[in-house]
């Protein structure tokens, strides 16, 4: 917490003063923290008293800058943690790597200084939303740099940093160095419009920005709601602030860049005159003044114990703005600056038990007061009192009827505006669902349109194929009977059915089923045709080999049965009578096998059954073309 200036033996001792002379000779560092009213605690704040220190711990040393150095960082959270928690870890490591990798007489000018600081913020932001792609945490930062006598100061958002400065009567004053980032302000404003936002103006300095259509998703939600269907959607967001870390949805890697990273830089050259350094998170300035919180500060509260006269002051404050009903994390870091020589000589400040007993003795001088005028009886001071009292009562009578006309009035006016809202969202659901109605009724209307155009389509063909069929088989029985001769030409029927003619149909009929047959296998007696016409192939194929080869066959047998012959006849006379029987019947068997030969019995029956076959499918094939196409439309 005690930072001591280095020797003159060990930095050079231009490094150590400031241009007047006066040298910085301690720093006296605290911060106090609560998370107060909010659900959830999103601040986080750094404070490194002794950073050249810090830097040769992680041997990246900075000796080269005015000494001392020290670092002081608040981070405000919002939409969650998780950014803050970033930029608090990684803000002073990147710090020192940069200022640690130039140690040159340039790398010490207020120019690099500043650019390492807007460097850092904007990349902390790129890396934040690459490491976490799915998260909106953001956060607004104040970042306080001293070295030497010099105070860089760089924030981001509506985190504040104030000094206090002893002026010439020894009255202390607080010098706010930052400006908050918020719409209200013109030039944020046009920037946010620009890139494709809006700026969403409540009044009174009050500003947020959001994306294009926020007010209409508002509106949807409240007249979903109004339907009673709850939530629908997400809902929209709008920020209280035109720069910070973070909130991807509101980066130019989601579409529209309408928040940046980019920081305000100031820097200032401190002196004797400047007693302390405070750094606030964005909860203390919607409740309490710049001056009110420094001088809250400043009170003292152990004369003989600094580092604890700041911790109180720290929890002093907090507890402060608590108590006035702040409703955010409240978090702060106080630094006291010490002087070298004459200069830094102790200024006069109040106790707080003081400042304390002073308010209790106020307040009971004022109760002392009233009760001492009360109890007054003469008449002067009766007589005055009952004046004041009656200047009361009329002040008060028309406190309350301004009030309460003026609050008839805003309370009228607002809730005119809530029912011409809600009925002009009521009109728009009830068009909505005549719509819909009007247009379900068109639509089945035409569907039943269609549905009856079909059935009566198909209603004149199935009437006509009736009428076809029917003429068709009074045809058949007319030539039925003329052909048994039981009728005449005469009754047949003299008309032609509607539309199609039977000859038409038929043909038709005949047409689709040729079609249909031609993409698909042979079935019933054209697959018979198909098989018996192969085999009657097969059996030709068969007989005209075996015509080949018969003859030579043959041949060998006429001669193998002459020279039989021969033989026989010349033994016919010296054999007995009962080789002459064997002879007759040798050729008895022989006469036969020829018989058998010439045709066999069954395969003359098998030559009759393919011929009657044959004969039945011509005769099937010369049918009628009408019996044809009756047959068919009947099987289907």
């Amino acid at each position: 917490i005690w930072i001591d200036t280095p020797s003159p033996s060990d930095n050079p001792p231009l490094a150590m003063a400031d241009p007047s002379g006066m040298l910085l000779e301690k720093i006296v560092a605290d911060s106090a923290t609560m998370q107060g009213r909010h659900t959830k605690q999103e601040d986080r704040h750094v404070k490194i008293p002794d950073l050249t220190k810090a830097a040769k711990a992680l041997k990246m040393p900075i000796d080269h800058l005015d000494q001392p150095c020290a670092l002081f960082a608040m981070y405000d959270g919002h939409r969650g943690h998780l950014c803050a928690d970033f930029a608090a870890k990684g803000f002073h490591g990147k710090l020192l790597r940069k200022l640690s990798a130039d140690t040159s007489e340039a790398a010490n000018s207020e120019e690099s200084i500043i650019k390492v600081l807007k460097d850092i913020c904007e990349e902390l932001d790129t890396e934040f939303m690459t490491k976490h792609r799915t998260t909106n945490d953001g956060c607004t930062l104040c970042v306080a740099l001293i070295s030497g006598s010099r105070l860089f100061t760089a924030w981001v958002g509506d985190c504040r940093c104030m000094i206090a400065k002893l002026d010439a009567g020894a009255e202390l004053s607080s010098v706010t160095l930052t400006e908050d980032h918020r719409p209200s302000l013109e030039a944020e404003a046009e920037r946010v419009k620009q890139s494709g936002g809006v700026v969403l103006d409540y009044g009174n300095g009050f500003a947020r920005i959001a994306h294009a259509g926020y007010e209409e998703r508002i509106r949807e939600r409240a007249r979903a709601q109004a339907q009673g269907l709850g939530s629908v959607g997400k809902e929209p967001v709008a920020l209280d602030v035109s720069r910070a870390l973070g909130n991807r949805d509101f980066k130019a890697v989601s579409g529209k860049a309408l928040l940046v990273a980019t920081p305000g830089v100031k820097v200032v050259q401190l002196d004797a005159s400047h007693k302390l350094v405070t750094l606030v998170s964005g909860g203390f300035p919607v409740i309490m003044l710049d001056s009110d919180v420094v001088y809250e500060l400043d009170l003292l509260r152990d004369q003989a114990d600094a580092p604890a006269d700041v911790r109180a002051g720290c929890g002093a404050l907090v507890q402060e703005a608590y108590g006035r009903g702040s409703e955010h994390n409240l978090s702060v870091i106080l630094a006291r600056l010490q002087w070298a020589g004459a200069a830094g000589a102790p200024y006069p400040r109040k106790l707080a038990s003081v400042d304390k007993a002073e308010k209790a003795a106020t307040a009971a001088l004022l109760a002392a007061a009233t009760a001492e005028e009360v109890k007054s009886g003469s008449a002067s001071a009766a007589s005055k009192r009952r004046r004041l009292e009656a200047a009361a009562s009329i002040n008060a009578q028309k406190q309350a009827a301004y009030d309460k006309t003026g609050a008839a009035a805003s309370y009228a006016a607002e809730q005119a505006k809530k029912d011409a809202e809600m009925q002009k969202m009521v009109a728009e659901v009830e068009a909505q669902k005549a719509e819909d109605e009007r247009s379900a009724r068109e639509e089945a209307a035409k569907l039943a349109a269609e549905e009856g155009r079909k059935a009566d389509e198909e209603a004149a063909a199935r009437k006509e194929e009736k009428e076809a069929a029917d003429i068709f088989h009074t045809a058949r029985r007319a030539q039925k009977r003329i052909a048994a001769g039981g009728g005449s030409a005469d009754d047949e029927p003299k008309g032609e059915p509607k539309g199609l003619t039977a000859e038409d149909f038929f043909a038709k009929r005949r047409k689709e089923k040729e079609a249909g047959a031609a993409a698909e296998e042979p079935k019933g007696l054209a697959a018979a045709d198909d098989f018996f016409a192969k085999m009657r192939a097969e059996k030709a194929q068969k007989e005209a080999g075996a015509a080949a080869e018969k003859p030579a066959v043959l041949a060998g047998a006429d001669d193998f049965f002459a020279k039989m012959r021969e033989e026989k006849a010349a033994a016919a006379a010296e054999k007995p009578a009962g080789l002459a029987g064997a002879e007759d019947f040798f050729a008895k068997n022989r006469a036969e096998r020829a018989a058998a030969a010439e045709k066999p019995a069954d395969l003359a029956g098998a030559e009759d059954f393919f011929a009657k076959n044959r004969a039945e499918r011509a005769a099937a094939a010369e049918k009628p073309a009408d019996l044809a196409g009756a047959e068919d439309f009947f099987a289907k």
